[in-house]
């Protein structure tokens, strides 16, 4: 397999595994009653379509774009969400990935942390499970949001981008934002877990399957 110096992860359901059951219990308390219903019904889909129409995150547009939608988000309330996300999200570590870090930073690797979502949440969760030691640098959704390229441009830095590769779970941010950089990708799915990624890397040989992943 091909020594690369910088490995750009995406985080949820490529290292973490989230519980985000606790994540309304702070929006329950902070949106009123009248607009709730209306508003744990559309959330996820407002979001979605925050991220077809701007860059990055941001508290003020995206508190003013809730607010197009008829709810009261308010920026601090947007600041506690994150914090309490951030407190209270309950993560599992993927297999491997412990594992594949430490082989990783032992052998001069940088590793960097690619995320659509905003820090506030994010880190906490990464210093919460152990892996923020790991981590040269986080790329997150205030500054640049996937498949963007500005976010993979921030990502791979002044590293060469022959050098670079993209572990994610997703098509359409990790592995459209990759090729839209020109960097190589692995798709984390059924099929190719981060274990296998660990053990390609350290016997420095490329799976069929995964071969065609990556290119």
């Amino acid at each position: 397999m091909k020594n690369y110096k910088k490995y750009i992860f995406d985080l949820d359901y490529t290292l973490l595994i989230p519980d985000w059951s606790m994540e309304d219990e702070f929006l329950r308390k902070s949106i009123p009653l009248e607009e709730q219903e209306k508003f744990f019904d559309q959330k996820q889909s407002i979001l979605n379509k925050y991220e077809l129409e701007f860059p990055k995150y941001n508290f003020k547009t995206l508190s003013n774009f809730f607010k197009s939608y008829g709810f009261s988000m308010s920026e601090e309330t947007i600041n506690g969400w994150m914090i309490h996300n951030g407190e209270t999200i309950k993560d599992q570590v993927v297999d491997g990935v412990v594992e594949l870090f430490d082989y990783l930073k032992s052998n001069n690797k940088d590793i960097v942390i690619l995320t659509s979502w905003f820090s506030g949440t994010q880190i906490p969760r990464l210093k919460r499970t152990g892996l923020y030691e790991y981590i040269d640098r986080i790329v997150a959704g205030e500054d640049a949001m996937k498949p963007d390229l500005k976010s993979f441009e921030l990502a791979i830095g002044d590293t060469n981008k022959e050098d670079c590769i993209m572990i994610g779970d997703s098509i359409k941010s990790d592995k459209t934002g990759a090729d839209n950089a020109g960097i190589d990708c692995y798709i984390v799915d059924e099929e190719h877990s981060i274990r296998d990624f660990l053990e390609m890397i350290i016997n420095k040989k490329d799976n069929e399957k995964v071969i065609k992943v990556i290119k």
